[in-house]
């Protein structure tokens, strides 16, 4: 039950009501995700995710809204086996523009499809702990990475009350390239 409502709260955002022309829109998402498995022989998995994207546009009439967006979330994975331990942490803020453009159905419903497109950076962090016998070392490695995304999502609002509505995402299309600092490695995703 609790994962049920977890995943109903990471999909439901607040936002402001459909399109009103000459008006700004205030919207945000926010995600918490926690996930544990016994792998047995005292072999674990823990993960822990969260983030925040809030943005803030100016509707030009009533279907285009243009404006900011950013966010910043963290990862972080613990992989636990018989004298290792492996600690994964990720950091990652994003700030880029978004173009909205809003259709409504009726006085109760809209569709809208948002394009997003931002500049991201991170730092992952990756801290090994092993024992053998007496002995016990630590390694930890960080590196830096920078790249851009950008995504487009529809969605299906429901106006709650006066200038304000709940918004369910359907799905997406996204594109990603970070480079790395250290490693000669870019990711495209």
């Amino acid at each position: 039950m609790k994962k049920l409502i977890l995943a109903l709260l990471a999909v439901a955002t607040v936002g402001s009501a459909s399109a009103q022309k000459n008006s700004f829109l205030v919207y945000g998402n926010a995600g918490v995700n926690w996930a544990k498995t016994d792998n047995g022989g005292g072999s674990t998995n823990e993960g822990t995710d969260w983030n925040i994207t809030p943005g803030v546009g100016f509707q030009f009439n009533n279907h285009l809204t243009v404006g900011l967006q950013g966010g910043y979330g963290s990862n972080k994975s613990i992989n636990t086996a018989i004298n290792n331990k492996a600690t994964n942490t990720n950091r990652e803020w994003q700030a880029g523009v978004f173009f909205r453009h809003t259709q409504n159905l009726n006085s109760t419903f809209f569709f809208w499809t948002q394009l997003d497109l931002s500049y991201v950076s991170g730092k992952e962090t990756t801290e090994t702990i092993t024992t053998a016998g007496t002995t016990t070392s630590v390694t930890t490695v960080s590196d830096m990475y920078n790249g851009f995304q950008g995504t487009i999502t529809p969605a299906i609002g429901v106006n709650v009350h006066k200038g304000l509505a709940l918004n369910f995402g359907i799905g997406g299309l996204g594109y990603r390239t970070v480079s790395y600092d250290k490693a000669t490695t870019t990711m495209n995703n």
